[in-house]
């Protein structure tokens, strides 16, 4: 039979300050002031400026002609792809064969368009604006996407590259560490 164990009662008991006997090493409040940790956040560009519209055509013929931007892509949803549609694309054959884009990229230097088809006869109820995109370095990403966690931020999509999310003054971004040349989504 073996004895029995008698309970201990211990009191943890903290390290005075100033005494440097802080776990991990972690600076001792009472001798070192405590710092926030640096932040470098790399923004290298506005990706793209994603708006909705009712009527595709004429908001494409709209910008083009307004802007001076050029046609990047027209794609539409393919299964669970994308198909480009060709260069040499032709509205009227489109809308009488219903192969149309959901979405247009359009670009004059720096601007970037992201054109969205919600629907002819399209009501509003909700902002035009999609979201805003932003290219950073693959660290930034990283820390930004960490940050939005923390901080509870509403989380839309999430990938390897890039991950969307409501800022607390109800706008949507869109952050990426890819470049430009890829459908959205």
């Amino acid at each position: 039979m073996s004895e029995a164990l008698k309970p201990v009662h211990a009191e943890l008991v903290p390290a005075p300050p100033g005494s440097g006997r802080l776990p991990f090493a972690l600076p001792d409040p009472g001798t070192e002031p405590l710092l926030p940790a640096p932040r470098t956040l790399r923004l290298e560009a506005l990706q793209h400026i994603a708006i909705r519209v009712a009527d595709l055509p004429a908001a494409e013929r709209f910008y083009r002609e307004f802007f001076g931007m050029e046609v990047v892509w027209r794609v539409r949803r393919a299964g669970q792809g994308w198909e480009y549609l060709p260069a040499d694309f032709d509205w009227g054959t489109a809308l009488r064969t219903g192969i149309v884009p959901e979405y247009v990229l359009l670009r004059n230097g720096p601007l970037q368009l992201l054109l969205q088809f919600a629907g002819r006869g399209t009501v509003f109820v909700e902002p035009r604006l999609v979201h805003l995109s932003l290219r950073v370095a693959p660290e930034t990403l990283l820390e930004l996407r960490a940050e939005v966690l923390v901080r509870g931020y509403a989380v839309a999509e999430s990938g390897e590259h890039s991950f969307v999310f409501r800022d607390p003054f109800g706008l949507t971004w869109h952050v990426t560490d890819l470049p430009a040349s890829e459908p959205p989504h």
